[in-house]
């Protein structure tokens, strides 16, 4: 266990804090931690209602709507989850009052990731080690929504890189599978092809998926903005990374979605990305 020191100074703040929420892990000593990032969490936090940009209250009210969205998606609540839902509140607080958006939080998960993957066991993580897209790509992926199509009467479903989906964890469960990749064969690394020939390559794909023994479900990814055409796609249920990283590679992608059976879509980018 860890404990943040020197907190004198910030006596009254967690005297508030405590008051609002009970449950906050705490001894004689004050705040416990279990690693460093959660008293960085924290401490952020002490630091953004010192500055007024929330309430104890919204705070109160966002943290416990995180952990009813996790809880929603199959967490199991034995306690040792408790910083990471206080982080994605904090996420979605900071985004809601404008200190960050969305986007930014989805890129930066997204470095992140890539720079853990990329660190031998035991060294300190470093951004940027391996992020080689350009950052108006990953901009333009973490922006973009992702439909799948309804069938059998349901509705389309969005999905957002970085925000955990119910609809989508429903899907996955009804089909009995644990994971799921959104993928296109259209405009090869970022190259506009016509009409015609990313018709032929979605065709290819299709083709593929169904060679592997995996079924899929038509869907398209949508700029927001307009700016790019929406493109083509397919939910292929049951594929793992390893799947996205054979499609992405033989249909020469930048990146895929990947979704977890709790429905959280996440950027992963082609292997020579990482």
């Amino acid at each position: 266990m860890r404990r943040m020191r020197d907190m004198n100074s910030n006596e009254p703040k967690l005297h508030e804090l405590r008051a609002a929420l009970p449950e906050l892990p705490f001894d004689d000593d004050g705040p416990v931690f279990r690693a460093p990032w959660q008293a960085q969490a924290f401490a952020m936090t002490l630091a953004l209602h010192e500055r007024g940009v929330f309430t104890w209250k919204e705070w109160a009210h966002a943290l416990s709507v995180a952990i009813k969205d996790a809880q929603a998606a199959g967490d199991p609540d034995h306690g040792d989850t408790y910083y990471a839902h206080w982080l994605d509140a904090l996420e979605r607080l900071a985004a809601q009052k404008g200190c960050v958006s969305e986007e930014t939080l989805a890129r930066r998960r997204i470095e992140w990731d890539e720079a853990a993957r990329a660190t031998p066991h035991g060294q300190p993580i470093v951004l940027g080690r391996t992020h080689t897209l350009p950052a108006a790509t990953l901009d333009a992926y973490c922006a973009a929504i992702y439909r799948i199509d309804g069938c059998d009467a349901q509705p389309d479903i969005d999905m957002k890189i970085g925000v955990t989906n119910g609809d989508v964890a429903s899907l996955l469960a009804r089909h009995g599978v644990g994971s799921a990749v959104f993928v296109t064969a259209f405009n090869p690394f970022g190259h506009v092809l016509a009409p015609e020939d990313n018709t032929a390559r979605q065709r290819r794909l299709t083709e593929r998926v169904g060679q592997m023994g995996l079924h899929a479900l038509r869907g398209e990814g949508i700029d927001p903005m307009n700016i790019w055409v929406a493109e083509a796609s397919l939910f292929v249920l049951g594929a793992t990374p390893d799947t996205a990283d054979a499609l992405m590679t033989e249909f020469e992608q930048n990146a895929v979605v990947y979704v977890d059976r709790a429905g959280l879509p996440e950027l992963l980018p082609h292997p020579d990305f990482r």
